[in-house]
């Protein structure tokens, strides 16, 4: 009898016990996620005048795919850049117009609408200092013997891109050739140049691809490719519209997010042999004492926030009914990571209940065999559960940021996943990629089927570094001033997604992302995907005025949040000082300087040399 007392008393010790280390733990993560910002007071420069710096863009119609993508892609990169301008069709344009535009840039391969008088007339407009950008080639464009086109020998396939002009950081070193050069295709001109052409970029097998001129007192710059239609190159369409003008401004975000998808997560019991055989440990042990250590080195040699996402189970149960309560260990687990990236001022945000995809069966497509969801009620539930999980371990947390399992969401998922988490502000899925039914692939800005959520996409992912991904990462920073990458930690585990790579390699593979952002832009500042997203929309209503006047540049600026960011681009010039901001050396070449400039004032004036 004494025994079973005594085997009872155990029993309760140990199960009080346990009780107390969690909440122990529960109790050291009272940091709380405070998502503290500062509200934004805005304010607006007084006595605009009339005149600012614009460019135009001339279009012949957007019946055809490529015109209206092509036209979309402007549309995109101009608007968060804050760059005034006209568009407008070549049929419309009249005579004189084009003289009150800092640079031409003509979006077509189709002029049967150009008038011979408007074709003389801009001509004229770049010999005597304008700017005449031509995104598109086409065999039969009027301008190509002022791009300085010699001979015309049909048309021919090239692959990859290599730049030989510092359009801009990063892009100018990263070169697609070899394997990854099939990645970017383009339908290219087989073309002869003058002599007095300049190679911007070309192509892995040597074909010219992007070329300048000067003309009398201005400058050409030719397209000869098809991809800037696609808009996983806008950051290169961008700062090449920025090359090819004597003055452009560029509005940037400026933020460096880091995601790390799945975590805190259930660990993997058990023993990997890509782990075991390195490090004689289970991977459970591995996660905690080596991989999460070494990330968080990373973090701090590399002035990195991580932003986490939560998710509490891998079992693919879809029916409410059958959900179950998570498990102790992994419990404690979540816990101790999640209290981990908070200390780090890191933040915790939702990836799922389990890893099944939300939205109904037609909304998503089934090629990575998940499992349907039936009813939005079972779905609804599974948000409700991960929802409390997460408030129960972290002293009430309410999440903000959603990430979607493997970047799938259908439109009822949306649906589901606002309703059932309030807090919710923010989507984040990918910024480009292969279109698949229910895939997130999405712009910047407020979403189409939930409005009030807002799109903050991921422009590259994983451990393995290539210059195909590293291009994605400049891309983003030459387009937004953003750097948002994301790792899956079970990328480790696997010898396809890993490529069979140790720890070791795929840790300083992942460093060379970090590394080459802070090398190159070291002034992008370490925020979590929540801040990176506030400082995105503290400038969606931001207005830019530019005008130029003789020895200087003066900005105005309508809805200031107090402090904005900048590309700031001139050729043969420098600047002197800026009053009411500063500015801060890029890049340069022979005829081109890149700053970054910061205005803390709702007018400002660039002084030159």
């Amino acid at each position: 009898m004494k025994i079973k007392y005594l085997v009872g008393l155990i029993l309760v010790l140990g199960l009080s016990l346990q009780f107390f280390r969690v909440n122990e733990l529960n109790e050291m993560v009272d940091i709380k996620q405070g998502y503290k910002y500062k509200e934004v007071t805005y304010s607006d420069s007084k006595d605009i005048p009339n005149g600012e710096l614009k460019h135009l863009v001339l279009i012949s119609h957007i019946n055809s795919d490529s015109q209206r993508e092509m036209a979309l892609n402007i549309k995109e990169v101009f608007k968060y850049a804050k760059v005034s301008y006209d568009l407008n069709y070549l049929s419309k344009l009249k005579k004189g117009e084009v003289y009150r535009y800092e640079s031409i840039i003509i979006s077509t391969d189709d002029y049967k609408y150009l008038e011979k008088d408007i074709y003389e007339e801009i001509k004229d407009y770049v010999a005597d200092g304008g700017n005449l950008i031509i995104l598109m080639n086409s065999y039969f464009n009027p301008f190509n013997d002022l791009a300085g086109i010699e001979k015309l020998k049909g048309f021919t396939i090239g692959s990859g891109l290599k730049f030989k002009k510092n359009i801009f950081p990063g892009i100018y070193e990263t070169k697609i050739i070899g394997e990854e050069a099939e990645s970017i295709t383009n339908s290219l001109l087989d073309v002869s140049l003058n002599k007095d052409v300049d190679i911007i970029a070309e192509t892995f097998e040597g074909y010219p691809i992007i070329f300048q001129r000067k003309v009398g007192e201005g400058k050409v710059i030719y397209s000869n490719a098809t991809f800037f239609v696609d808009r996983s190159v806008n950051g290169i369409l961008i700062q090449l519209i920025s090359y090819g003008n004597s003055i452009f401004l560029q509005n940037i975000v400026n933020t460096k997010v880091v995601d790390i998808d799945d975590f805190p997560a259930p660990l993997p019991s058990g023993k990997n042999e890509l782990i075991y055989s390195q490090y004689k440990m289970n991977t459970r042990n591995f996660f905690r004492e080596i991989w999460w250590p070494d990330m968080k080195k990373l973090a701090i040699d590399n002035n990195l926030i991580y932003t986490g996402y939560i998710i509490g189970t891998y079992e693919d149960i879809n029916k409410k009914e059958k959900f179950t309560p998570f498990n102790e260990l992994n419990i404690q687990d979540k816990i101790y990571f999640g209290r981990e990236l908070l200390t780090l001022n890191g933040e915790v945000g939702i990836h799922g209940y389990n890893h099944q995809p939300l939205g109904l069966s037609e909304e998503l497509n089934h090629n990575y065999n998940y499992k349907d969801w039936e009813t939005e009620e079972d779905m609804a539930e599974s948000i409700v559960r991960i929802r409390e999980n997460l408030k129960g371990m972290y002293s009430g947390l309410e999440a903000k940021v959603y990430v979607p399992p493997s970047n799938m969401l259908g439109v009822t998922g949306k649906k589901v996943v606002k309703e059932n988490l309030p807090s919710l502000e923010v989507l984040s899925g990918i910024y480009s990629g292969t279109e698949e039914k229910g895939v997130l692939i999405t712009h910047i800005g407020w979403d189409k089927d939930q409005p009030s959520l807002y799109n903050f996409p991921r422009f590259s992912s994983g451990f393995l570094y290539n210059d195909v991904m590293m291009l994605n990462v400049y891309n983003g920073i030459a387009l937004y001033g953003i750097f948002h990458h994301f790792i899956h930690p079970d990328d480790i585990l696997d010898e396809q997604r890993g490529e069979g790579k140790d720890w070791k390699v795929l840790k300083k593979e992942l460093s060379l992302y970090f590394e080459n952002v802070n090398e190159k832009f070291g002034f992008l500042r370490a925020q979590t995907a929540y801040d990176g997203y506030r400082e995105v929309l503290k400038l969606d209503e931001l207005k830019v005025h530019i005008f130029k006047k003789k020895g200087s540049i003066d900005v105005y600026f309508e809805k200031f949040p107090g402090k904005t960011y900048h590309y700031f681009r001139l050729r043969d010039n420098e600047v002197k000082e800026v009053l009411g901001g500063a500015v801060h050396l890029i890049s340069y070449d022979e005829h081109s300087t890149l700053y970054l400039l910061e205005a803390d004032k709702n007018k400002i004036s660039i002084i030159l040399k």
